[in-house]
């Protein structure tokens, strides 16, 4: 990330501005340049989009990646997979021994 921000583009909003509209033709930015271009001035995010948008750019927005399952993908992803929900809270010893209910 320190190499990309010490380029040109992010020295500045300005700059920044310049490259994207006259040398990519873009009027939209995206998240990544958004970050690069704020850790490079050390300033948020939300104020540099903010002042992003008052040169008339729009930030592009993100959108979750579809996941499919495939043939080896298990019916089953109680235990692993996209759909799965893992548990916490120990072993459940308390409820087999007889112990859940009883007070100390």
């Amino acid at each position: 990330m320190q190499s990309q921000a010490t380029d040109p583009e992010y020295q500045s909003v300005e700059a920044f501005v310049e490259y994207l509209i006259e040398d990519e033709g873009e009027s939209e930015f995206d998240h990544f340049h958004l970050g690069l271009l704020a850790h490079a001035l050390d300033r948020s995010r939300r104020d540099v989009c903010a002042e992003l948008e008052t040169w008339g750019l729009k930030l592009k927005k993100r959108y979750a990646e579809p996941s499919f399952r495939g043939f080896s993908t298990s019916s089953n992803d109680r235990w692993f997979g996209p759909g799965s929900s893992p548990t916490h809270g120990g072993s459940g010893y308390q409820q087999i021994a007889g112990f859940a209910g009883q007070e100390g």
